[in-house]
């Protein structure tokens, strides 16, 4: 879709119709605005997605993760010291 609109002396425009409906935008939606070179990009944000963040960036911040590593002979279980020298060209 592509439709000319005018701006007013305040710089407001009206979006048409047709794409309020299509991107779901109502009154009171909020949109990311950015400049691109001589274009202007308006983005809706998804209020939704922006709670979900938040919430699990608090969540990620209030766990209390213990760093955890193997004793290296026990990491040696899986490939032999040798096969791991010769692929680093050590041998």
């Amino acid at each position: 879709m592509e439709y000319v609109v005018r701006i007013d002396k305040q710089g407001r425009m009206v979006i048409p119709a047709s794409i309020r409906v299509s991107l779901g935008i109502v009154d009171g939606c909020k949109a990311l605005v950015r400049l691109d070179g001589w274009g202007l990009i308006v983005e809706v944000v998804d209020e939704d997605l922006e709670s979900c963040v938040a919430e699990w960036r608090e969540m990620a911040l209030s766990l209390h993760a213990e760093p955890f590593a193997e004793d290296v002979e026990e990491s040696w279980r899986w490939m032999s010291r040798e096969y791991a020298e010769r692929k680093l060209g050590f041998r």
